[in-house]
């Protein structure tokens, strides 16, 4: 019943390795995190999903799907937090876009006065 649990815990957890590097990068500016990036977790999050509602039958019966266990619940937490930081990132930066679109927008009308004084 839960025999192909230990490659399915192998790859979530390389999945979800490669997607918080990907997330790291983002916030130090090397590449783009988008919301396909945020998407493309869900899936093996959702394969996940089976494996911890039975958590503790399967710790009890292959003890040894510990440790990837453990690893898949630290690379979540290490993914939430990384993306939360993007969020906080992307707020920041929608703000900064705001503030120079009502500058420009400040701009364009003092232009239009100036033009209508002449």
């Amino acid at each position: 019943m839960y025999e192909g649990v230990p490659q399915t815990m192998l790859r979530v957890n390389a999945s979800l390795a490669k997607y918080l590097a990907e997330a790291r990068r983002a916030l130090s500016g090397e590449c783009d995190f988008s919301v396909e990036e945020v998407r493309r977790i869900r899936g093996p999050v959702d394969e996940m999903a089976p494996v911890l509602a039975h958590s503790t039958e399967l710790l009890r019966l292959q003890p040894e799907i510990a440790e990837q266990l453990d690893l898949y619940k630290s690379q979540l937490g290490e993914l939430q937090t990384t993306l939360g930081q993007i969020r906080m990132m992307l707020l920041a930066r929608q703000a900064s876009l705001e503030a120079g679109r009502a500058q420009l927008s400040a701009v364009s009308q003092w232009m239009g006065a100036l033009r209508q004084t002449r």
